[in-house]
Order: structure tokens, then C-alpha cells, then sequence
């Protein structure tokens, strides 16, 4: 299936980033983006250090609450589909189709667009979210939505 997409797919890494180090990196991501390149570039061997290294700045992810939030948000939707922890978005409309893939220490889209429908959902989530494209090197935090403000 991920082949039709050829070299125009974007692959996003979303991670939880723990609390303190968020605090220690919002205003330097390209730091934080560092040790996540690192941690994904590490050779097999280094397999234990990098697992050590990750869970010091990330959250492990609740599966079963991630497939739950996607799939209430999408279950009436024709253009939506779900396996396991993958959740598919085929969007005619808006010409996207676009991968979510739940793993627990990370969330993962594949699109062939470069603002997939699925970072609005989760910038709903109550999560330090940190975006990591790898093969572009693009990086940045998913900021929440904001709620209205009320004049008082």
C-alpha cells in the first residue's frame, strides 16, 4: 500500500516529550531534535543506550486511549478505515491519504500531504508533542488549540 506514495510521502515521527526536558527545550528544538536524529540513526548494537536515552526524555504513549481518541473522532467518517493501531484517512476531496500508526513510543504518519489531517487531532491532546521528519530534517512542537477567549 505505502508504495503508491513513491518519494513524494512525508513520514512524521510524533513523540511525548517528558515535562522537563519540553521546559528545556521549547525554545531550542533543534537540541532536542539532535538526540531524537541521534536515537533514530543508532546502529542496532547501541539498541539498549538508545532505549535508555529515550525513555529519559520521552513518555511511553497509552495505546489503548491513542486508538480510542482517533477512532471516536473518525468512526462516522466514510473516508476513514482502521486496523490495529493504524488508522487510515483516504480524504478524495481533499486528495490525502494519510497513515496513523500508534506504536508505544511513538506516533507515526505517513501522508502524501505535507499537513496531514491527524496533527489537528492530536494537537487536542493534553501531550507535549514533538514533530520529527528524519528524511528532511524538519522538526517543531505541535502547538495546542487554543480555546477562545471570553471578554470578561
Amino acid at each position: 500500500m505505502y508504495a503508491i506514495f513513491g518519494d513524494r510521502m512525508k513520514e512524521l515521527f510524533i513523540f511525548d516529550v517528558k515535562e522537563e526536558f519540553y521546559k528545556l527545550y521549547k525554545e531550542k528544538p533543534s537540541e532536542l531534535f539532535f538526540i531524537f536524529n541521534r536515537i533514530y540513526n543508532m546502529k542496532p548494537s547501541d539498541k539498549e543506550y538508545g532505549y535508555n536515552l529515550f525513555s529519559q526524555i520521552s513518555n511511553f504513549l497509552d495505546k489503548k486511549k491513542l486508538n480510542s481518541f482517533i477512532q471516536d473522532k473518525y468512526k462516522d467518517k466514510i473516508m476513514y478505515s482502521k486496523g490495529k493501531n493504524e488508522h487510515i484517512v483516504n480524504n478524495l476531496f481533499l486528495n490525502e491519504i494519510s497513515i496513523l500508526t500508534i506504536k508505544s513510543s511513538n506516533i507515526r504518519i505517513e501522508s502524501n500531504i505535507q499537513k496531514p489531517t491527524f496533527l489537528n487531532d492530536l494537537k487536542e491532546l493534553n501531550l507535549r508533542l514533538f514533530v520529527c521528519d528524519f528524511k528532511s530534517q524538519e522538526y517543531y512542537f505541535l502547538l495546542r488549540k487554543r480555546s477562545p477567549q471570553r471578554n470578561k
